[in-house]
């Protein structure tokens, strides 16, 4: 007898040191290509339709990535989670995995993302923090740097903040969270939420904090940037190491009857 077909969600980490991002690209190894193998031989050999929360680019990281698909499997939640931890490699972990109602839509349910980003000041280089943060060993101005994150959170036009690969369009969002934090005396933390991020638009805050921080620009520039919309006043782009894509956030399911 053919097993049934349900949607399952899944709560994803992984270390995107070793991907090319999300997408599924033939012949380049992704997160959503090594799920996408694993899925289709638990699926009975047929192809399976895997969408994710968000995007994460080449090296970046996800503790908290969740994604979403259709499989015709006998095994239960508990059953398909195990045997999905014995299959994939150690740099993809499914950290938790459900059946959910048909309608469930990982991306287009999502009400806020958060990310991370981590600056490591050491001057020798962290070994342990490399493929994890972005090693900044320089002096920092880090009351200005905070200042400057101050002046971020708000429902705006994000094009400043773009990449280039931020498709046309609507760019308004609503950054509803923008901290900086020093951990200790040679990592310092940044964190972001919002309903939505547009291309590099995390690392690109972070930049133009950092141009700030070491001296180049003063506080006021990303009112300059947020006002214009001109990319090119924010500065280099962080590297895609330091990123980690922490909680996708959904309202809670409703009460059923």
């Amino acid at each position: 007898m053919t097993a049934a077909q349900r949607r399952i969600r899944l709560l994803l980490a992984y270390d995107g040191t070793d991907f090319s991002g999300w997408q599924y690209q033939p012949g380049i190894r992704t997160v959503q290509g090594d799920l996408l193998r694993v899925l289709r031989r638990l699926n009975g050999g047929d192809m399976v339709s895997l969408r994710g929360a968000g995007r994460t680019d080449t090296g970046v990281h996800a503790e908290g990535q969740v994604a979403d698909c259709l499989i015709r499997c006998r095994l239960n939640d508990r059953d398909l989670l195990h045997a999905l931890r014995r299959m994939l490699p150690e740099d993809v972990r499914p950290i938790d995995l459900k059946t959910v109602p048909a309608e469930f839509h990982s991306q287009h349910m999502a009400c806020s993302k958060t990310y991370r980003y981590v600056l490591d000041h050491s001057h020798h280089a962290d070994p342990f923090q490399a493929r994890y943060s972005c090693h900044c060993p320089v002096p920092l101005y880090f009351d200005l740097m905070a200042a400057a994150v101050s002046r971020l959170p708000g429902r705006r036009d994000w094009s400043g903040f773009a990449g280039v690969a931020a498709p046309p369009g609507n760019r308004v969002r609503n950054l509803t969270l923008a901290e900086m934090n020093r951990d200790s005396e040679n990592c310092t933390t940044f964190r972001f939420r919002s309903d939505g991020f547009l291309n590099h638009m995390v690392r690109n805050m972070v930049g133009a904090v950092l141009e700030i921080g070491i001296g180049r620009f003063g506080v006021d520039r990303i009112d300059d940037i947020l006002d214009t919309g001109n990319r090119y006043l924010a500065g280099k782009t962080a590297p895609s190491r330091g990123l980690t894509l922490e909680i996708v956030g959904y309202e809670p399911a409703p009460d059923r009857a």
